[in-house]
């Protein structure tokens, strides 16, 4: 799962397609070329999803070797399509590939995280006693 540089991937198979053109039996030419072109971006935004969970749209743009428009023309097709999830913050111009939570597990992650910390309060307060009692043993002593 790496992305895959288009124009480097371009210049080594183009000889393909232009002898691919001279067979027999016709020939598939700049469809081809522009399908293989569409996969590669689709292929590489899906390998951006999953090493990023937020990524500025410049930085993607540059990844995919596009335009910045371009870039979100194919992230927005392939949200559409449902192929991934996406927010696309455009004042910001950032990306978040995190999939919307629900409001379930957001409420048992606070209930969580808030049973965590009143169990660090109470084991602090323990310690705080227990040096209190150590403390006031030593100067009676």
């Amino acid at each position: 799962m790496e992305v895959i540089q288009w124009t480097s991937l371009w210049n080594t198979f183009k000889d393909e397609f232009e002898n691919e053109k001279n067979m027999l039996g016709g020939s598939l030419g700049d469809k081809a070329a522009e399908d293989l072109r569409l996969r590669v971006i689709e292929h590489n935004i899906l390998v951006v999803s999953k090493y990023y969970s937020r990524i500025a749209l410049k930085r993607l743009a540059d990844l995919l070797c596009l335009s910045i428009q371009e870039a979100e023309k194919h992230l927005s097709e392939m949200v559409v399509s449902k192929a991934l999830v996406a927010k696309i913050d455009r004042p910001v111009g950032m990306i978040c590939f995190q999939p919307a939570k629900d409001s379930n597990d957001i409420l048992n992650s606070w209930a969580f995280n808030l049973e965590k910390l009143l169990d660090l309060v109470e084991k602090s307060c323990h310690q705080i006693h227990k040096e209190t009692m150590v403390h006031k043993a030593a100067v009676r002593a």
